[in-house]
């Protein structure tokens, strides 16, 4: 994903990166704070899935 994000800077007029996920997923998230990414939004209990709620999470870079 590194490489993509540079890719992407490096070939468009681009100022930020950004993708979603849920809360349910955290080695997503995990990636992104890898990456260097910040949690940029939380929608609480935006999903529903075996009975449980979870979080909609947005990461930019």
């Amino acid at each position: 994903m590194k490489l993509w994000i540079n890719h992407l800077f490096n070939t468009l007029p681009l100022v930020r990166v950004a993708f979603s996920t849920w809360s349910g997923n955290e080695r997503m998230i995990r990636v992104g704070e890898k990456l260097g990414m910040q949690i940029e939004a939380k929608i609480h209990k935006a999903l529903y899935y075996n009975g449980q709620y979870y979080d909609s999470i947005r990461m930019v870079y």
